[in-house]
């Protein structure tokens, strides 16, 4: 970090108002803060980890008030990290002076997952990063980081209670013929070796495996109560004020009924409009792009957590009034955000799962999963097609957010500059509907604060985006100039 970013960064606090999810501002004008160890557990335990800010008074407006003594508070730091956190962090650590004031910077970095969860010494508490600050994790959450030590083997636990009369004799079918197409290894097999070999079934008995149900169950919800799809669309401006969530739904059964019956969800409730080719034809076209969308739900569906901790929680699948969000139980594992898709990179949560539903069809034609890695490309090529930005992905390390945000409003992308990022584009097709809040356009675009405020930079330079309010209070983001369309 240099100056410049630091500066950018105060900022950005100053014009929202409040600390963000990936920063923590602490005085430290009169000595070393006494609450800054759940900050510390917090962005250990989150991918990426975080930022924490010492000398800055959030009450004053995030005014550069300086540390009592710079040396000193990075002494502290250090010796806090060791000593009062268990397994102990590291950082990295600068000072600026801002303001004619010091400011003491340290860069929190996120512990491997086999250490995870971090804890605070004295209470045995772990804590997580939301945008309202730290929160203690909870029973649940604590297993799924203690669970994640190890490579999840989850998916081939095996089910006693059921039996092979308990697996759908259609798409059993549908699986043996695929398998021995696929494979001459897999062709001079009989039928309950191909399932024993591939994970179906497992052990001495041959039981059914929770990969086999979930993929070929008649039912698999008598078994595993949540794992399904609960699907709802968020109530608009102008629907009754005492409608919450319309449209709810419920989908179960096994992952290509599911996939299956959320694609069409989807669709029932998304808008259509109407685009013209360059020759002039006119054609309609979906909210959300179906492959996109198909995509999304496969790899929800394919790479959720299936410990006994997270068959408590469904996928949650939610259309919001701009947007799709689509959540699942568990973080990404053995891959990160940033290398989502690309080619050589490939891990799965559920590799037994994941290999069965490659020979498992969804509708005639297609696999549930067609191969590994194409699922991201085949995603960002489908939003490109439609001119829509690419999706935001969020790991929160127990769960796995996806959201895209809708086509309705086409960003304009010949007004907008060679130089923009993909994020300026999504701002503009936000901020063209209306003026909005950080918060508003964190919940519209999936971004964080951090990401935003950098996008919104050269917006407002160019005279594209005002901003509106003044320190400390609610600020506005308005898109205005030549950009703007009322």
């Amino acid at each position: 970090m240099d100056l410049g970013e630091l500066r950018a960064i105060v900022d950005r606090l100053r014009l929202e108002g409040g600390d963000v999810a990936e920063i923590e501002v602490k005085t430290a004008a009169d000595g070393f803060p006494k609450t800054v160890t759940s900050s510390l557990s917090a962005f250990a335990n989150i991918p990426g980890g975080g930022l924490l800010i010492f000398g800055l008074d959030e009450r004053r407006g995030f005014k550069a008030t300086g540390v009592y003594d710079a040396a000193g508070c990075k002494s502290a730091l250090a010796t806090v990290a060791r000593q009062n956190l268990t397994p102990p962090i590291t950082f990295d650590v600068q000072d600026f002076t801002v303001e004619n004031a010091r400011v003491v910077v340290a860069r929190i970095h996120e512990i491997p997952s086999s250490a995870k969860p971090c804890r605070v010494r004295s209470t045995g508490k772990a804590y997580l990063r939301a945008h309202d600050g730290d929160y203690e994790l909870s029973q649940v959450e604590e297993q799924a980081f203690l669970a994640s030590r190890d490579v999840p083997r989850f998916d081939q636990a095996t089910v006693p209670e059921a039996t092979r009369d308990d697996l759908d004799p259609e798409l059993l079918l549908s699986y043996i013929v695929s398998c021995r197409a696929g494979s001459t290894s897999l062709a001079r097999l009989g039928d309950d070796d191909i399932l024993f070999r591939t994970g179906v079934t497992a052990g001495p008995d041959r039981t059914l495996t929770v990969a086999g149900l979930l993929t070929l169950g008649v039912y698999p919800q008598q078994f595993m109560p949540n794992a399904i799809i609960q699907a709802s669309v968020t109530a608009g401006e102008d629907d009754a004020a005492d409608i919450r969530a319309l449209d709810v739904q419920r989908f179960d059964g096994p992952i290509p009924v599911m996939l299956e019956q959320a694609l069409n969800w989807v669709r029932r409730n998304s808008r259509a409009r109407i685009r013209r080719s360059p020759q002039g034809h006119a054609h309609d076209e979906q909210e959300y792009p179906p492959e996109a969308v198909r995509e999304l739900l496969s790899n929800a569906l394919v790479h959720r957590d299936l410990g006994p901790y997270s068959l408590t929680q469904a996928i949650t699948l939610r259309l919001d009034p701009g947007q799709l969000i689509l959540t699942n139980p568990g973080g990404l594992w053995g891959v990160t955000v940033d290398n989502l898709g690309r080619t050589g990179v490939t891990s799965s949560r559920n590799a037994w799962l994941l290999r069965i539903c490659q020979n498992v069809r969804f509708g005639p034609e297609r696999r549930v999963v067609e191969a590994l890695t194409s699922g991201i490309p085949t995603i960002l090529t489908s939003l490109r097609a439609a001119r829509m930005p690419p999706p935001h992905f969020h790991d929160q390390a127990i769960r796995f957010t996806a959201r895209l945000v809708n086509s309705a409003s086409p960003v304009k992308t010949a007004k907008v500059k060679g130089s923009r990022s993909v994020n300026a584009v999504l701002l503009m097709e936000i901020l063209r509907a209306g003026a909005a809040t950080m918060s508003q356009l964190m919940t519209g675009t999936g971004l964080t604060e951090r990401q935003i405020a950098y996008a919104l930079e050269p917006l407002r330079a160019d005279g594209l985006v005002l901003v509106e309010g003044g320190r400390g209070s609610r600020t506005v983001y308005r898109c205005v100039g030549p950009d703007h369309e009322s």
